[in-house]
């Protein structure tokens, strides 16, 4: 059984790249009969300048992106974490919210307030003699909107490290006379040097796979990325470009891998920083004086811009016919957004899949990752070790990719296209593309619980299954729970690989709010981010409650 468990998470993780590379090389499209080996698709990628001024702007975005999160995620990490601030526990709670709440409808939030004709920008126009210096549709400008969404992410990072650091040291500089801030600058900072590569790598190689934020910024304004471009020349050119394209998403795919090695061996040097040994000191929060007050307020504002703005825009486009700081917002108050989404029978049918799909594969696929993590973890079987790396590679693959990839393998292993145009299809690509998620918030629990149980039970005269059955699974049914939360969450959000999987009834609430948002369809889509909202904030505040604060919280860290 756990050799099976073995081969099936290879070939669900790494098999379906094999079509890519195939058709990549290969001079017709997979589904078609004929075709011969080829480097002709590399080189029309290659030579096509369009594809090396998609790059270009995709790394230019990523490079602003990483700085600022970098910059802004550290900061808040030292300050809420080492410095006594008013607000703090309530500040640690809005800092994490755009990690677990769905990315797409806070994007839409920012483009209602912030772009252009947005309500804000327009206000600030015309009610005050300051001009507006911001453009979302330019790179600097989707690079903003971007930082929101990466920073929490930089901030967890850097915290984890920050946690590992003996306060011992700080203490030492404070009697010799270093001021606490001094103390934190010269002793805690110069130590957080790891975590902050790690988080710089992580927050690079997610900016270089983003499709929401250039398809509805960019698109206006001519600007491709890397993933813009895959997607035009294979759904808006005639004949598709579906080898060119190939060719592109495993340029891409072998850029996020190497982003990942670096990222494991980043991870790995980080014993050269060890400060703890023994019973580490107690991180006590610093005090700051006077300063306290201004620090606390300008997080708050910080938060007030980037979040709160941003949902309440989301909120008024919902709840009005028109969002105008022209006209009262009072004046225009409607439901009508809300009766479209019931009407339509493509709206209703989005948010059904989604449910489906994030209910019944997030409960699948917890299972799948509760035993890969108990034959990589408690097994003694020889290829145990690759099981764990397997599990954490599709963090390398992106949504893209992983679209793409099941797209070429059922068109291979499913020519009639039975499973493709189902929910199934949608589904295991989704589960795949959730698989390092779900196991990265399993396994530490699994660490932290020890084998004697489970080896008890063996010395008892229980097998393997048995004891992983009656003794560990039991003991991590909260961990397994949060797992399938997240999960849940992740699915229900997710859109990247449907773009090359949807069809007629398989629609996916995300992929549908952002084709309708490229169309001008505003006030439905926005209603359907509001319900896309709700539903992971209740489903994300029932599981607090039944598993219990504390536990979630841990768990979920």
């Amino acid at each position: 059984m756990q050799y099976a468990v073995w081969i099936v998470t290879v070939v669900l993780v790494v098999g379906p790249l094999v079509p890519v590379v195939w058709a990549s090389l290969w001079t017709t499209p997979l589904y078609d009969d004929g075709g011969s080996f080829t480097l002709q698709n590399y080189g029309d990628l290659l030579t096509d300048t369009a594809w090396w001024a998609a790059v270009r702007n995709t790394v230019i975005f990523a490079a602003l992106t990483t700085t600022a999160s970098i910059v802004i995620g550290t900061t808040m990490a030292v300050l809420l974490n080492r410095v006594a601030l008013p607000g703090g526990r309530l500040l640690r709670v809005l800092i994490v919210a755009p990690v677990v709440l769905p990315g797409l409808p806070l994007m839409l939030g920012w483009i209602a307030m912030y772009s252009k004709a947005g309500y804000v920008s327009s206000w600030i126009d015309t009610h005050t003699p300051f001009p507006v210096f911001w453009d979302l549709y330019s790179i600097p400008g989707m690079a903003l909107v971007a930082v929101g969404a990466l920073m929490p992410l930089v901030y967890m990072v850097v915290t984890t490290s920050m946690n590992t650091i003996d306060a011992t040291l700080e203490h030492a500089a404070r009697s010799h006379g270093a001021s606490p801030l001094r103390a934190i600058v010269s002793v805690t900072v110069p130590l957080l040097r790891p975590g902050v590569l790690n988080a710089g790598v992580i927050a690079f190689a997610l900016s270089l796979e983003v499709v929401g934020i250039p398809l509805l910024l960019g698109t206006s304004a001519d600007i491709d990325f890397i993933s813009t471009y895959l997607l035009d020349n294979w759904n808006a050119t005639f004949p598709p470009r579906q080898g060119l394209v190939s060719a592109g998403a495993v340029v891409l795919l072998a850029a996020m891998t190497a982003m990942l090695l670096l990222r494991n061996r980043l991870a790995g040097d980080i014993h050269r920083f060890a400060t703890t040994s023994g019973k580490p000191a107690r991180q006590a929060p610093v005090s700051v004086g006077w300063l306290r007050w201004p620090l606390s307020l300008g997080l708050g504002a910080y938060f007030l811009v980037t979040l709160a703005i941003p949902t309440a825009g989301l909120l008024l486009r919902a709840f009005t016919s028109i969002l105008t700081p022209f006209i009262d917002p009072w004046d225009v108050v409607t439901l009508d957004n809300f009766r479209t989404v019931a009407d339509n029978d493509t709206f209703r049918r989005s948010v059904t899949n989604s449910l489906l799909i994030a209910a019944v594969g997030g409960a699948l696929t917890t299972v799948v990752i509760t035993v890969i993590a108990l034959v990589a973890h408690r097994s003694e079987m020889r290829l145990r070790r690759s099981l764990q790396y397997v599990t954490l590679y599709p963090r390398a693959i992106p949504g893209l990719v992983t679209g793409m990839a099941f797209f070429w393998s059922f068109a291979v292993i499913d020519p009639g296209g039975i499973v493709r145009s189902s929910l199934w299809g949608i589904g295991i690509a989704f589960a795949v593309r959730s698989l390092a998620l779900g196991y990265s918030a399993f396994y530490p629990a699994l660490a932290a619980l020890g084998a004697d149980l489970d080896r008890a039970a063996r010395v008892s005269g229980a097998d393997w299954l048995t004891a992983m059955r009656t003794i560990v699974v039991r003991l991590l049914r909260p961990a397994i729970a949060v797992s399938y939360v997240l999960l849940f969450v992740a699915m229900f959000a997710d859109y990247d690989p449907a773009l090359f999987m949807v069809s007629p009834g398989n629609e996916v609430i995300g992929l549908t709010m952002l084709n309708l948002w490229v169309t001008g369809v505003a006030g439905p889509v926005a209603a359907l981010g509001i319900i896309q909202l709700v539903i992971t904030a209740v489903v994300l505040g029932t599981a607090r409650l039944l598993v219990g604060p504390s536990t979630f919280r841990k768990v979920a860290q």
